[in-house]
């Protein structure tokens, strides 16, 4: 009976171990290559996460175009370059008040013979007895005849003195005589200097008694002459 007993405790202890061997060996069976198979896909998709990530992160960085911005800072701050214009200055034209020409230099005996060189030279003066500072100021040396000089300038109530045009035209009582070498009969006035004048007397000039005139004249608005007398004698 005991032996009977003892078997049969084998038998259902080699039942129970079966059945577990039988039961660890179906759970190994159905999930151990399904877990397999998930960590395997988890894994490769954990990869593929981590690639494409790189892939993005490095597009983004490396291959972003670069902006280079210049620009001048002072204490972090950006400055603005900003260019002002001068400001215009306008100035009052300078008021020229003539007085009459000092002549200085000249030689009262003259030769018409179209070769002896002579020269005259003026001081041109202000009302203060000053040499001009201004450079915009006219001179005209002449030779006439006629001893009423300021009658023959003052022509048409002086009109003729207002523009440059006319104060190089001749003058009543202007006799064509002077031959100007390396100065022009009508010049600027040389300022705070004296204004001089080249030339030779023309051989078609007759003998006798003479008046050379200089003008000084600014901008049509202000004149001034004087006149010397001067002998002219024709060539042996």
């Amino acid at each position: 009976m005991m032996k009977f007993r003892s078997q049969s405790n084998q038998e259902i202890t080699r039942k129970r171990v079966y059945k577990m061997q039988t039961v660890y060996g179906q759970s190994s069976s159905k999930l151990n290559p399904q877990t397999r198979k998930i960590a395997t896909i988890a894994i490769v998709l954990f990869a593929l996460s981590g690639l494409i990530s790189g892939f993005a992160v490095g597009a983004f960085v490396h291959h972003r175009p670069a902006t280079v911005t210049t620009h001048k800072t002072s204490s972090g701050s950006k400055s603005v370059v900003r260019i002002t214009q001068p400001p215009v200055i306008t100035s009052t034209p300078e008021i020229v008040t003539l007085s009459e020409p000092q002549i200085t230099d000249f030689i009262s005996s003259e030769t018409a013979n179209n070769s002896t060189s002579y020269s005259l030279s003026a001081l041109i003066i202000d009302k203060a007895n000053s040499p001009i500072q201004a450079s915009d100021v006219t001179c005209k040396l002449w030779l006439t005849k006629d001893a009423n000089v300021s009658s023959d300038i003052k022509t048409d109530n002086g009109t003729r003195l207002e523009s440059i045009g006319t104060i190089q035209q001749p003058f009543p009582g202007d006799v064509s005589g002077l031959n100007f070498t390396t100065t022009q009969q009508t010049q600027a006035c040389t300022p705070n200097g004296k204004t001089t004048w080249n030339y030779t007397v023309s051989s078609t000039v007759d003998s006798g008694i003479y008046y050379l005139v200089v003008l000084a004249d600014w901008q049509g608005k202000h004149s001034s002459w004087r006149w010397i007398e001067v002998r002219i004698k024709k060539a042996h």
